[in-house]
């Protein structure tokens, strides 16, 4: 009667491991590895002269086929041992774990085994890993050793599910980043037994204890075999045991005076310096991806530690856009706005946004390849049938406004605030479609420029962005009770942290002036009316006749954003009365609204600061108007507010007139 052949053998050698060894064969044991019966494989054991010997009974308990080979008098390096385990293998398919130390993964004997049907001529590799995070010659420095590796072990219940090791490992130094970069051996190796011949085992020559470059010696020859065909085992992997090994748990200095020793040795039998095998084709890839070593592969993939010209998604690939060369900008700046607008989307995450925004420009531009690109990657987004958020429709909102289809915008603008009543971007952009044109710092910009003013006052600093607009030699004050300044202020400025009351009451601007007219005032303060009101009231007492007042905010948006309680981000309040305060009750003054995004800037000139006109009548001014709704103004709003275009001819006529100009 034939005996009957494993389809694939596997050499392992251990020496004087008795921890380490019943770990690693239990997880070659057919109790542990997946996808292939007992009868298909054999795993032959070489002891390579420990003391004490490996113990039969230690085999026998194992579930599959496993031999035990006795090495007596045997050599420190493991070459013969390895070769000796070659020859007794019996199967078409051979593998050799030249360290026995290495608990491996439930998969790695299938997917070897399929691996090397692949091609006649596969070299089928699993990358080395360590137990722990860090190479262990440097984690034993703070005090890594057994009883921590053991609880490592114990926390994720191994040998319950064999692929949480990638849990607690690290690649090891040869095949860091190995599934796209070069690796130096392999510590599961597998080949057809033709391949082994030709190669004629490992190069007994190598007989440093533990066998100096043996094993990078073969991996090198193995990949020069002609129409050798590299194969990666993409989700298995060998996980060293700490053991007290001569290359992997020796200390960074003993390993560098070793290397002396094995590079030399490598030298005089090869005749040539020892360098990173060279793959002749591109790597196979085999298996499957655990979840535990997806985030390693993937940072492999797209942000290599080893990054050179080689790397796997080229060196100028652009991890924010997903793009392997920077996509062409197209001469339409709309078109180009457009997909500005795509590509911020697409680095924030919001997959659906990007793919109707993509949809939107090619549209029209069928021509552009950068929005079909987007387009290639985030398709399936809209197909998920997935709740849109607020964050879709406005970045709809801010396509359609690119585009110049206002009426779309608004819609999209509209969608998103019913998801989400306080989203400021989508007010933001319903105030772009209705005040087009320079936004209010901008104004600021020209105001405190053209005017040049000695000195400006803002009520209300936040985080300093008007203040910022300031230039010397205009001498800056803010007056806030919380001022968070981040903006880089270029001008002399004085921030006082009090309320504008505090500010006037303890007559804080007098000093600072010292007799002169203040140049421009901004009231930016608490969004209500009567504040705003009695600010403009201490301010114009500080003016002179070519002193000017801005008032911020004084265009509401909507109902909801005019309200005197802060319900929404963007937030208006009732400023917007004070301008039909002051028309009212002075009619001497000039006051006129610029419609400048977000909100408006209202200009008040022909200042007087005798008039005590409204500090007199200030409760019933207050009362006249506090209670007015928005409702009353709404439809005539350019009208009651003295509303200008937002441009500078009509705005620097006004000033001329004034005399301010």
């Amino acid at each position: 009667m034939t005996e009957e052949r494993p389809d694939l053998s596997l050499v392992v050698v251990v020496y004087n491991i008795p921890r380490e060894a019943p770990q690693t064969l239990l997880s070659l044991s057919s109790a542990y590895q997946r996808f292939i019966d007992a009868r298909d494989y054999e795993v032959i054991v070489v002891d390579n002269g420990s003391q004490p010997p490996v113990d039969h009974r230690l085999i026998s308990r194992l579930s599959g086929n496993f031999r035990l080979i006795r090495i007596d008098g045997a050599s420190p390096s493991p070459a013969h041992a390895v070769n000796r385990g070659i020859a007794e293998a019996r199967g078409e398919i051979v593998g050799v774990m030249i360290d026995g130390a290495r608990i491996v993964t439930p998969g790695l004997l299938h997917f070897a085994r399929h691996g090397v049907r692949l091609h006649e001529n596969a070299v089928v590799a699993a990358l080395g890993w360590y137990l722990g995070g860090d190479f262990q010659r440097f984690a034993m420095r703070e005090g890594y050793d057994r009883a921590r590796e053991d609880a490592l072990l114990k926390r994720i219940g191994w040998p319950e599910d064999g692929y949480r090791l990638f849990e607690i490992g690290t690649p090891d130094d040869s095949s860091f980043e190995g599934w796209f970069q070069p690796i130096a051996e392999a510590n599961a190796l597998f080949m057809r037994r033709a391949s082994w011949e030709a190669l004629e085992g490992v190069d007994e020559r190598f007989d440093a204890p533990g066998g100096g470059l043996a094993n990078l010696d073969l991996y090198a020859r193995a990949l020069e075999l002609r129409d050798a065909r590299p194969v990666v085992l993409i989700g298995e992997g060998t996980f060293h045991q700490l053991h007290g090994g001569i290359a992997t748990n020796s200390t960074p200095e003993q390993l560098a005076e070793n290397w002396k020793r094995w590079a030399g040795q490598f030298e005089s039998i090869r005749g040539r310096s020892y360098t990173f095998p060279v793959r002749g084709h591109l790597p196979t890839y085999v298996g499957t991806l655990p979840p535990a070593a997806l985030a390693h592969f993937v940072r492999a993939a797209v942000a290599p530690i080893r990054g050179n010209d080689a790397s796997p998604l080229g060196r100028d690939f652009d991890q924010r856009l997903w793009a392997a060369t920077a996509p062409t900008r197209p001469a339409d700046p709309t078109i180009a706005a457009v997909i500005d607008l795509a590509q911020r989307e697409f680095g924030r995450g919001r997959f659906a946004a990007t793919a109707s925004i993509a949809r939107l420009i090619r549209g029209r531009a069928p021509s552009e390849w950068e929005p079909q690109r987007l387009l290639s990657l985030t398709a399936p987004a809209l197909e998920l049938g997935q709740p849109l958020a607020a964050e879709y429709f406005l970045a709809m909102g801010e396509a359609h406004r690119l585009l110049g289809e206002n009426e779309a915008a608004a819609t999209q603008y509209r969608k998103a605030l019913t998801l989400n009543g306080s989203l400021v971007e989508a007010h933001v952009g319903l105030s772009h479609l209705r005040m087009p044109g320079d936004f209010y710092l901008e104004w600021l910009d020209r105001l405190y420029s053209t005017l040049a003013p000695a000195m400006v006052l803002e009520i209300g600093v936040f985080e300093g962005a008007s203040l910022s607009r300031v230039r010397p030699p205009t001498v800056a004050i803010g007056v806030d009770p919380n001022p968070k300044v981040i903006h880089p202020l270029k001008a002399e400025t004085h921030i006082f942290p009090e309320t504008s009351d505090h500010f006037f009451a303890r007559r804080g601007l007098d000093g600072l002036l010292d007799g002169r007219p203040l140049g421009i005032g901004l009231i930016d303060g608490l969004h209500l009316y009567e504040q705003a009101l009695r600010d403009f009231i201490n301010l114009e007492r500080c003016c002179g006749p070519r002193s000017v007042i801005l008032l911020h905010d004084t265009v509401p948006l909507d109902e909801a954003t005019q309200s005197r309680a802060c319900n929404t981000g963007f937030h208006t309040g009732d400023v917007w009365k004070t301008v039909l305060c002051l028309r009212h009750y002075r009619p001497d003054l000039d006051v006129f609204t610029i419609a400048t995004a977000w909100s408006g800037l209202t200009v008040v000139t022909r200042l007087d600061p005798a008039s005590r006109v409204l500090a007199e009548r200030y409760e019933e001014a207050v009362a006249r108007f506090i209670e007015t709704p928005f409702s009353t103004v709404d439809r005539r709003l350019e009208e009651a507010l003295g509303t200008l275009p937002n441009e500078w001819a009509p705005v620097k006529a006004r000033l001329e007139s004034s005399r301010v100009l």
